[in-house]
């Protein structure tokens, strides 16, 4: 039955979905930025500003670990409900909160929320579209992280330093996107790949008839025949994603998101609209190819571009230190392979598991590279610029050899492949 929805012509089901997944990346990334802004709003403990500094990570962390193996017991949909109720409590408290603990505990529930139904949607994506267009489907999906942080960073750059109104920043969030994302899901059927993994049969009969009534304007599309592979071992798919996923979360952490706060502080707001921008442009052609180029190739080229151009701002960091025009263009060229490998390895590490295990595996190896991103952020501050730069390009190396592993000891999952495969 699941074969229904990977050989149907795009209608309006899918439009829905893409909608829906969408506006909940992008509130991702718009939450987990408007995080450090919220902290501004009390007073805060000087013994505990370290703290602060890994609260969003750490949160996310916890929301991909409890919602990831949740979205397995209790399907796609109701989980993505599940994190919604949480983000509306969380917004609520943290609109309207008072002191430094009561801030504290709204904003744990809401990256613990936000955290939780990124880690859902990156497993559902994969579970909904054609597999004709299924890499470029999640590849835009992902991309819209870069617009909810070009929309939290464009806020800080104008200044927004009066407290009110950066808690209606907060509100008008919740109001505007909140229903708009409670209907929507209200028409998405659940995963019929999900249902038919845990020997719900006759509820995925029903959900795929709701489909074709949905998507009736859809045209069909082309049968793609379904190949046997030799599925990777388990460890190697868990230490490749692992990796993968590190590198690119510490090594943007640094570039993007902690080189102002600790050395340029005058531009800190600059970077982060500046790379948001870049990325979220680049993002759509690279998205518009996915389905044409191989994933093996894409992961294997951005990681050596990005471990290249990073090695290129370390080595020349005397020169653009003195002049800043020197490092905006290294900066955008950056930025733009940063997001090309981003969106590859996210797409990566969360389709080549079983259907039944999607979430649980796609949170684990979440858990590694934002876990591992913790200390790396944490101790960063600490050390000279020099060495500071010297590190980021040997955390995008490290991305760089488990690209090689993948691309040696890996298979395509790109360019058609089925998901299904991985329940074979």
């Amino acid at each position: 039955m699941s074969s229904v929805i990977e050989e149907s012509g795009w209608g309006l089901v899918h439009t829905i979905a893409l909608v829906s997944f969408s506006l909940s990346t992008m509130i991702e990334a718009y939450i987990y930025s408007i995080s450090y802004i919220a902290t501004g709003w009390v007073s805060v403990p000087r013994y505990l500003t370290a703290l602060l500094t890994i609260w969003p990570p750490l949160w996310l962390l916890i929301g991909g670990v409890t919602m990831g193996p949740l979205s397995d017991l209790i399907g796609r949909r109701n989980t993505l409900y599940l994190t919604l109720l949480m983000y509306i409590v969380g917004a609520i408290g943290l609109t309207i909160g008072g002191g430094y603990l009561t801030l504290l505990l709204f904003l744990s529930l809401l990256l613990m929320a936000t955290g939780g139904e990124y880690n859902t949607v990156m497993a559902a994506t994969h579970e909904y579209f054609p597999r004709r267009v299924r890499s470029r489907v999640v590849f835009l999906v992902l991309n819209f992280t870069n617009l909810g942080g070009t929309l939290a960073s464009a806020l800080a750059f104008l200044n927004l330093s009066s407290v009110l109104m950066q808690r209606l920043a907060i509100g008008l969030t919740l109001v505007v996107t909140v229903p708009i994302l409670y209907v929507i899901r209200g028409m998405l059927p659940e995963s019929v790949m999900w249902l038919e993994a845990v020997g719900k049969g006759d509820v995925a009969a029903g959900e795929v008839e709701r489909f074709l009534k949905v998507n009736a304007n859809g045209s069909s599309a082309s049968m793609w025949p379904i190949t046997t592979v030799n599925q990777p071992p388990m460890w190697l798919r868990v230490l490749v994603g692992g990796l993968i996923g590190w590198a690119y979360t510490a090594g943007f952490s640094l570039l993007a998101l902690t080189l102002g706060p600790y050395f340029l502080p005058s531009l800190t707001n600059q970077l982060i609209l500046v790379f948001s921008i870049a990325s979220f442009a680049s993002g759509i052609p690279i998205s518009l190819l996915a389905d044409s180029v191989s994933r093996r190739l894409l992961l294997l080229a951005s990681s050596v571009g990005v471990s290249l151009t990073s090695l290129a701002i370390a080595i020349t960091v005397n020169h653009w230190s003195s002049n800043l025009n020197l490092f905006w263009p290294l900066y955008i060229t950056f930025s733009v392979l940063v997001n090309a490998y981003f969106l590859t390895e996210d797409t990566l590490k969360s389709e080549y598991w079983r259907v039944s295990r999607r979430g649980t595996f796609t949170a684990l190896v979440r858990v590694i590279s934002l876990g591992g991103s913790i200390p790396v952020i944490f101790t960063s501050a600490y050390i000279p610029i020099n060495m500071y730069l010297i590190m980021d390009t040997a955390i995008f190396s490290v991305g760089t050899a488990a690209s090689i592993l993948w691309y040696i000891a890996g298979i395509e999952t790109g360019r058609g492949v089925s998901v299904r495969v991985w329940g074979k």
